[in-house]
Formats: structure tokens, sequence, C-alpha cells
């Protein structure tokens, strides 16, 4: 299982862009950046990384089940 950016972001309370860039300079050790050949970063974020680094739990079910509400309710 892997956390987005976006989801970290939010439950942080910071931008999506703050995240990505505390990763690649190493200063938010909740997962790691790989980078393809063609320079593009991909980002994987560990719930259990970020919990111990963070102290905020995330939810799989919750997050899922709020984004789910929010589709069914276009």
């Amino acid at each position: 299982m892997n956390i987005t950016v976006k989801e970290a972001a939010k439950l942080m309370g910071v931008s999506p862009q703050f995240v990505r860039i505390q990763m690649q300079r190493n200063l938010l050790p909740i997962g790691c950046v790989k980078k393809n050949p063609q320079g593009k970063c991909r980002y994987y974020i560990s719930p259990k990384l970020f919990e111990e680094y963070t102290g905020i739990k995330f939810d799989e079910k919750k997050e899922n089940t709020q984004a789910t509400n929010s589709e069914n309710s276009l």
C-alpha cells in the first residue's frame, strides 16, 4: 500500500509540492523517490514511515470511503 503525495500533503496541512521537494532533498523521511531515465520522479510514501515521522495515522478505509462519497455526490 502507498500513500499518494496529495493524501500526505492534505493530512500534514501542506502543499503537495512541499512534500515532493522535501522528499527529493531527503528532509522528509516518509518514503523514497525514484527517477526514471527521462528524469521524471515517482514517489512511494510508506504508511508506517508516515505515521512514525508525523504522528498522523493514515486510515486507508477512511480515505477510500471519503473519495467514494465525493464521487457519488457528483
